[in-house]
């Protein structure tokens, strides 16, 4: 499918905090934010962005992930941070209203999101159903000691990527690219894998490391409760749209376990493919699907696109 616009990079300072953008599309098209998953980032639109036509599409790379700033080494990677910097993110490009397109993780982002703002005129998780990482009730306590033992492990030990910048480094892109399909998703085509790792290498001396902070591989020491995370699903009030693909990760027992969280205005469809399902091939279908329903909650401009 032919991509209808290229792409902008910018670089946002927050507070100190510098996060990169992504875009497609006119400043004044329809507004749409869109987060990447774990371990992603911006480039995981890079081919569902360009085809969204009418749409200004913003994907910023989370904080500690692709090119944007890791957080202090005296804190952590949360959730509700990345929420609260994405509505930064959101304020500082003016958009008072905005649609929200999220993937993976970035659907946990999402249902925070929903709860702090009254300005998203609509969602849509793409194989994802709210925060991934959770912990049982009563296991609270114990996670947060066995993460605080496995942190203080790790630096004691200066494991792969938490010693010098060079600590971790690969001889070549090939050597990353399996590494990053076998930790992210091992049915990744190595296209789809090499378009996430472009934004994400730097290349050091005659070889090359991850960009993005190696601590995202720790657990988080006070994740979600299960619960919470289903709380946050049901308080969802905006138009909610999930769509998984059919091998994703929601294939199995998954999408079960939380079906009975859904707000009650939620819909739900399936698609071909695995997990990446939006950035290795997204078909005419899954676009005209997502134009129709930001029309919906939208109109004007992109209402006549679609009809036309």
């Amino acid at each position: 499918m032919r991509s209808l616009c290229g792409p902008k990079d910018h670089l946002l300072d927050l507070d100190g905090i510098e996060i990169a953008v992504r875009t497609w599309g006119p400043e004044d098209g329809i507004p749409v934010l869109a987060l990447h998953g774990w371990l992603d980032n911006a480039a995981s639109f890079d081919r569902l962005g360009p085809l969204l036509d009418g749409c200004f599409v913003v994907a910023p790379d989370l904080v500690g992930h692709g090119r944007s700033s890791h957080r202090r080494h005296d804190s952590g990677y949360y959730l509700w941070e990345h929420a609260e910097d994405m509505l930064a993110v959101v304020d500082s490009l003016g958009l008072a209203h905005f649609h929200v397109l999220a993937h993976g993780m970035g659907s946990g982002i999402a249902s925070l999101l929903a709860a702090l703002s009254s300005g998203i005129s609509s969602m849509t998780f793409l194989d994802g159903m709210g925060a991934p990482f959770t912990v049982a009730e009563d296991d609270r306590v114990q996670h947060l000691a066995r993460s605080y033992r496995l942190k203080r492990m790790v630096q004691r030990s200066q494991l792969q990527g938490f010693g010098e910048p060079d600590a971790s480094r690969f001889d070549t892109i090939e050597a990353a690219l399996q590494q990053r399909r076998q930790r992210l998703d091992g049915e990744l085509s190595e296209d789809a894998a090499r378009l996430l790792a472009g934004r994400d290498l730097l290349q050091v001396g005659d070889g090359y490391c991850w960009r993005h902070d190696p601590r995202l591989v720790l657990p988080e020491p006070m994740p979600l409760t299960e619960r919470e995370a289903c709380d946050l699903l049901s308080q969802i009030q905006c138009p909610l749209y999930l769509m998984f693909g059919r091998q994703g990760a929601f294939s199995g027992n998954a999408y079960a376990q939380r079906e009975a969280a859904l707000p009650g205005h939620a819909r739900v469809s399936w698609h071909p493919g695995g997990h990446h399902f939006h950035l290795e091939a997204p078909d005419r279908a899954l676009v005209d699907q997502l134009l129709r329903l930001l029309a919906r909650h939208e109109g004007g401009q992109l209402q006549r696109l679609v009809n036309e």
